[in-house]
């Protein structure tokens, strides 16, 4: 089979052909689209030589089962499935889950969503819903999402417009995408000091900051803009909870492995939404197996408007 992968140590990702796996108690994959996140390009730079090689990149896909083990009674040869491959990856023809397993999830692909959407949601918008649940969003607050046009970025925008927040979005020069997300408040921080804009518009403070952007040196701003007892999610880490909650403001780190909703309830819940409108998935960009490299570059160096996609 056709695969994006590292071979050895040392090696820059390219295409190989790989064996299809054989794992045993795995539910084997066809995989017909796989989505692009940040975090595949982040964990080819964290590689060891102790690592397990080959390594595909990628998690999140969609596809048709094509063997499952003996007594699986959740799935059938078939089957339209999306979920998170972290063991065998994404960017390849066949990939291969272990069912009931913590930390890869598998859902039914429900009627009405394409494989290609299916395949844009599982990190992505299970990330974005398990933050607005950490902050506590409710109609009528003030939600700031740092990054509203990313791939998390803009499924919190609707997500949390559809709780009937005020959203303010923060963005990188792409302010129309933003608002067609939902959001009421744009701030473009190319031209704009993002702080100094919310905190006159906002003197009050904001009850909750998504912060996709900011890294340790620069989140502690994000206090500015924050009322006493308002709330701060980081994906990236870079929240220093004792440091914000000495100012009142409740911190919380996230990450793809950390993600509470990242099981099969979760999975339903977005395609639910999905499928009823509440959210839409926006596939900016399908590329087959040879354009890999270069959207993991475009991604890299913030050029990707909502999400790209692999077609296998």
């Amino acid at each position: 089979m056709r695969a994006f992968a590292v071979r050895s140590f040392g090696e820059a990702p390219a295409i190989h052909d790989l064996p299809i796996p054989a794992t045993e108690g795995a539910i084997l994959i066809r995989v017909k689209f796989a989505g692009i996140n940040p975090i595949d390009y982040k964990l080819v730079e964290r590689l060891t030589a102790a690592s397990t090689y080959p390594f595909v990149l990628g998690a999140d896909f969609a596809g048709v089962v094509e063997r499952v083990p003996s007594g699986e009674r959740d799935f059938q040869i078939g089957d339209r499935i999306f979920g998170m491959a972290r063991t065998h990856g994404a960017y390849t023809e066949y990939t291969a889950v272990i069912p009931g397993g913590e930390t890869e999830p598998l859902a039914h692909i429900p009627d009405g969503i394409t494989d290609e959407q299916a395949a844009a949601m599982p990190i992505p918008a299970i990330t974005a819903l398990a933050s607005l649940n950490l902050l506590g969003v409710t109609a009528g607050q003030r939600i700031v999402v740092m990054g509203a046009t990313g791939g998390v970025g803009g499924y919190a925008v609707q997500m949390a417009r559809s709780r009937g927040a005020h959203v303010i979005a923060t963005v990188r020069g792409d302010a129309d995408e933003a608002r067609r997300l939902g959001a009421e408040e744009v701030y473009d921080t190319k031209t704009t000091d993002v702080v100094a804009a919310l905190r006159a518009s906002h003197p009050d403070g904001v009850d909750g900051v998504f912060d996709l952007v900011n890294g340790k040196d620069a989140i502690g701003r994000d206090a500015e803009i924050l009322k006493p007892g308002g709330s701060l999610v980081s994906t990236i880490y870079a929240a220093d909870e004792k440091w914000f909650a000495e100012r009142k403001i409740t911190a919380h780190n996230i990450s793809s492995t950390t993600n509470t909703l990242s099981t099969p309830q979760g999975l339903n819940q977005v395609a639910r939404m999905l499928a009823d409108g509440t959210i839409t998935a926006r596939i900016n960009a399908t590329v087959d197996l040879n354009g890999a490299d270069q959207m993991l570059e475009k991604l890299r160096n913030g050029d990707v408007r909502g999400k790209a996609v692999i077609r296998l």
